[in-house]
């Protein structure tokens, strides 16, 4: 009996220690994997964003000029209905941060991305020129119209309504170019082409004819 006890105590013992747990695999820091992080707070207290880890105050500290995604420039057509949406909210009666605000809600994609940086400059305390200062070439107009404003004390309303046909004349005349460009690419390859026959139909039976009349005369 006592033999059989004996058993019964090591097989539950082998099963204790095959079922046990095993200890969690350590992830290296910086290493955690996206979705693994709950929301919620972190040990330290500081919100979290969501599922990928980043506190909801990650980038308070950069300060009023936000860090530009890398995403592509919006097209000039969209900069010019934006500055023409602006140019009314201005003159509505709406101060700047809260015309840009209007606007951005309005707009999508680069354009929204865009204005909703300069939103962020603004609301950091970041002067008109400095928040569109930061953005690409593509805003230089409206740059150049908050910066005439600032100098000259005029109405940045005004000056943002012919930046705004600045982008679009300048616009049309792009497109204008790249299409006289896109027609020269395409009636070089048909000149190239109708060349040679044009030349052995045309050319060389006229040559060939007043040679044989030379040489028939001496």
């Amino acid at each position: 009996m006592t033999g059989v006890a004996g058993w019964v105590v090591l097989v539950s013992v082998a099963a204790a220690v095959l079922l046990w747990p095993r200890r969690l695999r350590r992830i290296p820091a910086g290493r955690i994997p996206a979705g693994r992080i709950p929301a919620g707070r972190d040990p330290a207290g500081a919100p979290w964003a969501g599922p990928s880890g980043r506190p909801a105050n990650a980038d308070a500290h950069l300060g009023p000029v936000a860090m530009r995604d890398g995403g592509p420039a919006p097209s000039a057509q969209a900069v010019a209905d934006a500055l023409v949406l602006l140019v009314l909210a201005l003159r509505s009666g709406a101060s700047v941060t809260e015309s840009v605000s209007r606007v951005a809600e309005s707009s999508s994609g680069a354009v929204r991305r865009d204005l909703s940086q300069v939103v962020a400059a603004l609301a950091w305390g970041a002067s008109a020129v400095d928040a569109w200062a930061g953005l690409g070439d593509v805003w230089r107009p409206a740059a150049l119209a908050f910066t005439m404003a600032a100098e000259t004390g005029a109405s940045p309303s005004s000056l943002l309504e012919a930046a705004a046909r600045r982008v679009r004349e300048q616009h049309e005349a792009d497109r204008s170019r790249r299409a006289a460009r896109a027609g020269v690419l395409l009636v070089l390859p048909l000149g190239l082409g109708f060349l040679p026959a044009f030349a052995c139909t045309a050319v060389i039976p006229v040559v060939l004819a007043l040679a044989g009349d030379v040489l028939a005369k001496g």
